[in-house]
């Protein structure tokens, strides 16, 4: 259970802190994230300034939980509540059938199912790793395991694959035929 509970803290950490980082990067991506609260949540429209603070604030919370094994149950639950918000935000958008982008990680990609299935993942691994964490009543909190260094270079691949998602996604994408416009 150790492996779960170190993978998936590095996991959500990095991935909450590339997040976190995309908004961050300066004054206008801020500005483009805030602007995207009001197009993924439009009932938000109105407060979203405060809302995007409220989402970095959040998501550095969860990096740092995370980072700590003694708040890391605190950590997973943040992470797993976040979650969940993005991907009603995210599936209300393809609901609506709009063309609002995501500002994951401070890319401005149009919302796409495959953000959807990421959240959702990332969700369930939030879910284990407080479970894991709860079954083990927080005895591995401070342990090292041997495997360690293991976990943590099988959850970096991890998240960088999972920042990287648009990128895979533009990558293989079918182009269009010779003198056929997109």
């Amino acid at each position: 259970m150790v492996h779960m509970i170190d993978a998936g803290r590095v996991l959500l950490g990095l991935v909450f802190l590339c997040s976190l980082a995309g908004k961050l990067r300066g004054a206008v991506a801020f500005l483009e994230f805030r602007a995207a609260v009001g197009q993924l949540a439009p009932a938000l429209r109105r407060v979203r300034k405060p809302v995007a603070v409220l989402v970095v604030v959040a998501e550095a919370l969860a990096v740092t939980t995370l980072a700590v094994p003694t708040t890391a149950a605190f950590g997973f639950a943040l992470s797993a509540s976040l979650l969940t918000v993005f991907t009603v935000g995210l599936v209300g958008v393809l609901r609506r059938g709009a063309t609002t982008p995501c500002q994951c990680f401070g890319r401005s990609a149009p919302v796409a199912p495959r953000h959807v299935v990421r959240n959702i993942v990332l969700g369930l691994v939030s879910l284990g790793g407080l479970g894991a964490h709860l079954a083990d009543s927080g005895a591995a909190a401070g342990r090292v395991s041997a495997g360690l260094l293991l976990d943590v270079g099988v959850a970096a691949l991890l998240a960088l694959l999972t920042v990287m998602l648009d990128d895979w996604a533009e990558l293989f994408a079918p182009r269009p035929a010779a003198g056929e416009i997109r």
